[in-house]
């Protein structure tokens, strides 16, 4: 089907303070990690979280997004990574990339009415942007940029001590691993964060550990 794909331009700042806004809206008192996103997406009026099997195996996606009616938007995942503890990670990051979906691109998914339609939509030039945008505004929601920055100063000390200040990249993947876990997302996704802006934590160790500082500035 022909889309009108007129996608809006977000800068990295703006999606941050978005998600930022997001947490105090929907969390009460201080924000604790690993973020529910199960209940954010669920807080959002309209928006139903289902299951269906076969989605990956079928169209080589984990999570997909439409307009089931005109009241409300249906997020699909795929049954087998809801229910696998393996995929734990991996279905946590699409929950909320999909949800990213509908606050960036609503009037987008709108045009969007079944399944079929869905997976057509990812094939759009227009999309890699959307895609793009979507990933950032999910991360921003699960590793958010001051509690992470926070952890990883207190993290930092202890890492050098135990590795010393020649060895930047096993103090970097360590701390990659252990805030993955705490922050319920992968390595690899705790790793890219870390790296970027607004937190930068690569950066200060690098820093740190040219100077010899026990601490992250």
């Amino acid at each position: 089907m022909p889309f009108n794909l007129v996608a809006p331009t977000y800068t990295a700042s703006r999606l941050e303070r978005m998600a930022i806004t997001l947490l105090k809206g929907r969390i009460k008192g201080s924000t604790t990690v690993p973020i529910d996103i199960d209940f954010i997406l669920e807080q959002e009026p309209g928006v139903l979280l289902d299951y269906i099997p076969g989605i990956k195996t079928r169209f080589g996606v984990a999570g997909v997004v439409y307009r089931e009616d005109h009241q409300r938007f249906r997020v699909i995942i795929d049954a087998e990574v809801a229910d696998s503890i393996k995929y734990h990670n991996f279905y946590r990051f699409t929950v909320a990339e999909e949800f990213a979906h509908i606050k960036l691109h609503k009037k987008i998914i709108e045009q969007v009415t079944d399944l079929e339609t869905a997976i057509e939509l990812l094939n759009q030039p227009e999309y890699e942007t959307m895609d793009r945008n979507a990933k950032r505004f999910a991360a921003a929601i699960l590793m958010p940029s001051e509690l992470v920055l926070r952890d990883a100063r207190q993290l930092y000390p202890d890492l050098v001590k135990v590795a010393g200040f020649r060895n930047s990249q096993a103090v970097k993947d360590y701390m990659a691993n252990v805030l993955g876990k705490k922050y319920g997302v992968s390595a690899e996704a705790m790793s890219h964060r870390l790296n970027e802006w607004p937190i930068r934590a690569f950066d200060k160790i690098d820093a740190a550990m040219r100077e010899k500082l026990l601490f992250l500035d």
